[in-house]
């Protein structure tokens, strides 16, 4: 069997949560699957070394190397794909080909909705198209994998699969096995990377962007130092990438008064976060919606507290293990944070998460995704 895949985003600098899903996706299949033939798509020409990582040395698998002065997708990808066809196309991106073989089998992926908190200030035009891609795909795939409950029953709700459709599956994410307890060394050479010092900290892991509700968590952090002084010496690390519409995260830390503890160090390697969460008080993020939410998988895997919001993603992940708060409360989030602090995280829920993390791996993800493309494979 041929099987593409969409690997358009894989090169982008600072992969984020997609990005990451796709390259351990491959990356994983190239080291169980050996029987089908693979032809990723790229936009642009992967490095040797590169490719050889991602494809754990599997000659099945063939860089394809796209190129388009239009759209990438309805264009270039429409055409390679008609020129030399696949017996099965996965997209992970949110987007498939609207002109293309009527033989050809597409099994699609949709992380989660959340383009509905995309700012106002976004051109309309952009803002009338926002959801379309998803629900295109949706609707025309011939199978659809998404990796919660929560993004089942949203799509369900939206009219795009029916309820009781056999088409759309739940295939969760996994952390990968870097991710987790390092040793003190490690540790301390990353404190000291960071300039934390002896410092205790808490840490949020994700793109800037505002449905992660960043500003109200800085208040809620706030709110903690203001009611515990003995707090005053702690640190809020804000790791991850600059997204769109960011600038209201990044003025927070002044506007309540605590610029001198919170710190924001950018993009960071996996290896320097797993040694973050190891040294971390808890991994904190009081998002507004999750698709799935990796970042509190690989906390549990490092045996970290979690401090999350409680909604649906979250709660399917982290079971009963976090300590959820309200998201909209930041008298709540500050008064958990000096919880966590003080030590009222119980030992025994950061050994129950580190189990229930371990139920969540990147080879029943890829071995899952395999049986779908298999199915419908054999079903046309």
């Amino acid at each position: 069997m041929k099987i593409g895949i969409n690997g358009q985003r894989l090169l982008v600098q600072d992969p984020a949560g997609p990005e990451r899903y796709t390259y351990n996706l491959i990356n994983t299949l190239a080291k169980i699957d050996r029987d089908n033939e693979y032809r990723v798509y790229f936009n642009g020409e992967p490095n040797k070394d590169y490719f050889t990582k991602l494809t754990y040395s599997n000659n099945s698998f063939k860089p394809v190397v796209v190129k388009s002065r239009v759209s990438w997708t309805q264009s270039g990808l429409a055409k390679e794909l008609k020129r030399n066809p696949v017996d099965v196309f996965f997209t992970p991106v949110h987007t498939m080909p609207i002109y293309r073989n009527k033989k050809l089998k597409v099994v699609g992926m949709i992380h989660g909705l959340e383009y509905k908190f995309v700012s106002k200030s976004v051109n309309p035009i952009k803002r009338l198209l926002l959801g379309r891609p998803e629900e295109y795909l949706a609707k025309k795939s011939h199978a659809l994998i998404v990796p919660t409950l929560a993004t089942k029953n949203e799509i369900i709700k939206r009219g795009w699969v029916e309820k009781d459709n056999p088409k759309i599956s739940i295939v969760h994410e996994g952390a990968g096995e870097n991710f987790y307890k390092r040793e003190a060394e490690e540790i301390s050479a990353v404190r000291k990377k960071y300039g934390l010092g002896d410092k205790r900290y808490i840490l949020f892991v994700s793109t800037i962007q505002p449905r992660k509700n960043i500003p109200l968590m800085v208040r809620g952090y706030a709110e903690a130092l203001k009611k515990n002084p003995d707090l005053a010496d702690t640190h809020l690390l804000i790791v991850g990438k600059k997204g769109w519409d960011a600038e209201e995260s990044y003025k927070a830390p002044k506007k309540f008064g605590v610029e001198a503890n919170v710190l924001f160090p950018g993009f960071l390697s996996d290896d320097d976060l797993a040694s973050l969460f190891s040294g971390a008080e808890a991994f904190i993020s009081v998002s507004l919606e999750e698709g799935f939410g990796l970042p509190l998988l690989e906390a549990m895997a490092c045996e970290t507290p979690a401090l999350v919001s409680d909604i649906p993603a979250f709660k399917e992940v982290g079971g009963e293990f976090p300590l959820y708060v309200q998201p909209n409360d930041y008298e709540e989030i500050g008064n958990s944070i000096a919880l966590i602090f003080h030590g009222g995280y119980k030992p025994e829920r950061i050994y129950g998460a580190k189990l229930r993390s371990q139920e969540f791996t990147w080879d029943r993800t890829a071995q899952k995704t395999l049986e779908i493309i298999q199915k419908v494979a054999e079903n046309s």
